[in-house]
């Protein structure tokens, strides 16, 4: 066998098994994109319906309990570290905010 000989069968080898690797990774790049279709996100207006009927309705306002522990919290905050006393401070308002926690 010469040289030229081996060379063209290791460039016909060479050809093969690259085609045959670029065939099978786009039949699996095929397979994933029809998973894709198929299993995907939902569209928009179902997700938004869905999402909506999830989410449970809050009542307006905070509970009283809630803002009687906060208060509190407050309180038992500026008596440890600041040494107010009672009396020498006001809690006007208590909101809601406005902002979520994306974790």
């Amino acid at each position: 066998m010469s040289l030229g000989q081996i060379f063209i069968t290791a460039l016909l080898y060479t050809l093969i098994g690259m085609g045959t690797v670029f065939c099978v990774l786009i039949f699996i790049s095929i397979c994933i994109w029809l998973l894709g279709k198929a299993f995907g996100p939902k569209k928009p207006a179902v997700q938004a319906e869905a999402a909506a009927a999830a989410e449970p309705a809050e009542p307006e306002g905070i509970r009283p309990e809630v803002v009687a522990a906060i208060m509190a919290a407050i309180h038992q905050q500026l008596k440890d570290e600041e040494g107010v006393e009672d009396g020498d401070y006001i809690v006007r308002n208590v909101r809601r905010a406005t902002w979520r926690h994306t974790s």
